[in-house]
């Protein structure tokens, strides 16, 4: 995952986007790369059958888990698609838990620079200088985002205590019981 820290603005001549979310999506942000962005060669990574609808196939690829291939060994088609050189990694992070360790495996070893895309086909990079962004999906998927509530700070404050008060109990009760035996 090169360029976490750096702010750099890659471009989006040859990109892989990885379909971890409702085709929906998938359709706008690919409509987005042709006629925004101007993507020379845009590839997909999908679990679904076929290609959406906005995909271009005389400008990419559709690669496919099911694929034997990809099935026998994981981290050798990661590492064959990875060759290609991508300038940007495009990950669907929509809240649905579709293809979540084929995207992260990527994005980890991937040389590209990071786009994360929302379910509002929101995107930006995921570097120092899109943090604020990034942060504020983190707090939207663990349900933190609304004013702040002061039940769910008092419950995660509270759990070490607890934990810790469960442990002794049951430290106690088995040191009892190991008293009573001899």
């Amino acid at each position: 995952m090169r360029g976490v820290l750096s702010p750099w603005h890659p471009s989006f001549e040859r990109t892989l986007v990885i379909e971890s979310g409702p085709r929906k999506v998938a359709d706008t942000f690919l409509q987005h790369l042709y006629d925004i962005q101007k993507s020379e060669q845009v590839d997909l990574l999908t679990c679904y059958p076929g290609a959406p609808k906005s995909f271009d196939p005389q400008r990419g690829t559709v690669y496919s888990v099911h694929h034997p291939n990809a099935k026998s060994d994981r981290g050798q088609f990661i590492r064959k698609l990875l060759a290609k050189r991508y300038t940007v990694v495009a990950i669907l992070c929509t809240g649905d838990s579709v293809l979540t360790k084929w995207k992260w495996a990527i994005a980890v070893r991937t040389k590209a620079k990071v786009l994360i895309v929302n379910e509002f086909d929101g995107f930006f990079l995921l570097d120092r200088k899109h943090l604020r962004p990034a942060k504020m999906m983190l707090w939207i998927r663990l349900g933190l985002h609304q004013p702040l509530k002061l039940h769910v700070l008092g419950e995660l404050f509270l759990v070490p205590f607890t934990i810790a008060y469960l442990a002794l109990y049951a430290g106690w009760v088995h040191a009892r019981r190991a008293l009573r035996s001899r």
